[in-house]
């Protein structure tokens, strides 16, 4: 069934903003899902309001953005006021942006990647079922093999919906995969042992429903915890769900060259050290400093020696 447009409306982001590097990052995140497209400055995405799926369409003139809502029948008021908060923060409108800048001035790095990025806001649509399935998929495998289980996955299981003449998929719903059978979903997506991960993490999410919604009001520590509660959630991908500052055996050889100046001999050991270290010169900043370093850096590598990008 395709949907119709039920709404339109208009968005102005505070400035500094950059529609294009915002919502198609350098690095290749999705900004709602992975099976969006964005052409000539055009977004086709779509995400759930409260459990809905609708589409949308988005384009930018300046820092007005346009929003086309496609979906079956038009939302109610209420509903209609919340997708619109949700859009607002999915562009990263909430974000103090220019005190980040004016923070980075003050390091070389940050002030090289801020410049060059100018106007990128760090905001993503999240779903936490998404962010858990990516977590899951991207363990113990190099990227080509995650993208083809993603693929696999959004193919079998996603939610398709078709309006505006794209066919955009988003991310299943927990319940979905809940009463889905580990073998099954092993042999249709060939994910291997993670099948029976992402059931698992699936059955859990679907009994606690509100999650989400509790995880703002949480101290880090605690949401921390309540996320690692989550079957095949560690704190690696905890901190990417919450946007701390989430380094890995691969990231922690990068901001070690980067902002320590040597090349760790054994990266697990390192991360420690590169978190504490890391955390102290940046502090509530260091997710922002994270997302802008993971993003620009090809640009980095001109001029700094960084062994793990080519």
């Amino acid at each position: 069934m395709e949907f119709r447009q039920i709404h339109r409306f208009t968005l102005t982001l505070p400035e500094p903003f950059d529609f294009r590097l915002t919502v198609a990052k350098p690095a290749g995140w999705h900004w709602s899902t992975p099976r969006e497209v964005f052409e000539d400055g055009i977004l086709w995405s779509g995400m759930y309001v409260r459990d809905i799926p609708v589409g949308l369409k988005l384009s930018a003139d300046g820092p007005g953005v346009t929003v086309a809502l496609y979906g079956e029948s038009p939302l109610e008021e209420n509903l209609l006021r919340l997708l619109k908060s949700q859009v607002w923060s999915a562009l990263g409108g909430d974000e103090d942006l220019p005190g980040f800048y004016r923070f980075a001035r003050d390091d070389p790095i940050l002030a090289a990647v801020t410049g060059h990025l100018y106007g990128m806001r760090i905001g993503m649509a999240r779903d936490l079922f998404g962010d858990v399935i990516l977590a899951i998929l991207l363990q113990m495998a190099p990227m080509s093999r995650s993208n083809r289980m993603m693929d696999a996955l959004l193919e079998h299981y996603g939610k398709k919906i078709t309006f505006d003449g794209r066919d955009v998929i988003l991310w299943p719903r927990a319940e979905e995969i809940a009463r889905v059978d580990p073998a099954e979903l092993r042999k249709t997506t060939k994910i291997g042992y993670r099948a029976e991960r992402l059931v698992q993490a699936a059955q859990y999410l679907a009994a606690h429903p509100l999650l989400q919604d509790e995880l703002p009001s949480l101290t880090e520590d605690e949401a921390v915890r309540r996320l690692t509660d989550i079957p095949g959630v560690g704190p690696y991908s905890a901190g990417i769900i919450l946007g701390t500052f989430p380094i890995d055996v691969w990231s922690v050889v990068i901001f070690s060259e980067l902002f320590l100046g040597k090349t760790p001999e054994h990266p697990r050991e390192a991360i420690d050290e590169v978190v504490s270290v890391l955390t102290g010169r940046w502090g509530t900043w260091r997710w922002f400093a994270f997302v802008y370093v993971v993003h620009d850096l090809q640009f980095l590598k001109e001029t700094h020696h960084l062994s793990r990008v080519t």
